[in-house]
């Protein structure tokens, strides 16, 4: 019997994973706007009808992305012990992946019902502001209202940052005024 001639096509694994592997790279490179079915398709080696299998569209694939994203987020927020020691994680992974924490934001809260994995996601990196900045003497709507606070802050500064319109000393610079405002909170 004849050899069968090796495939250039993915036929082992987990192609969902390296899916959103690839489009996770892409999309830390080069933002959302670089994803396609196709695009990420040709990267793992398979028709681009292979990924309809495993996403619905260009959207849930995104979805995918910005779910990883936000785990990633929330394991580099774990370590953090303090107020400072979240800002300068928070910052540090949004700066560092400028394309891809554009990505994350760009998700529509109001459809993460539909997206369990995703919501699940955005909750853990949530749940490391209020281990940090909920209190047991508050209510939860106080707790909420704490970490809302901090989040919203850290976004602004982050894209007013990103945007020039910020007159600070560079990341270090952001990251000591973003720590004195959730300071003085």
């Amino acid at each position: 019997m004849p050899a069968r001639p090796l495939r250039d096509t993915y036929r082992h694994g987990n192609l969902r994973a390296e899916a959103v592997r690839v489009a996770y790279e892409l999309a830390t490179a080069d933002g959302a706007g670089a994803l396609s079915l196709r695009r990420v398709a040709d990267s793992v080696g398979v028709a681009h009808r292979s990924l309809y299998n495993h996403f619905a569209d260009r959207e849930a694939l995104v979805d995918a992305v910005a779910e990883q994203g936000f785990l990633d987020l929330a394991d580099a927020l774990r370590p953090a012990q303090s107020l400072a020691d979240y800002v300068r994680a928070y910052v540090t992974f949004a700066l560092r992946r400028p394309q891809l924490y554009a990505l994350m934001k760009s998700r529509p809260h109001a459809t993460m019902k539909d997206r369990p994995e995703l919501q699940a996601a955005v909750h853990l990196s949530i749940a490391e502001a209020m281990r940090l900045f909920g209190r047991p003497d508050r209510s939860k709507a106080e707790n909420r209202r704490a970490v809302m606070r901090v989040l919203i802050l850290l976004h602004g500064g982050i894209t007013m940052h990103q945007a020039g319109i910020l007159d600070v000393e560079g990341d270090e610079g952001l990251i000591a005024e973003l720590t004195a405002m959730a300071e003085a909170g």
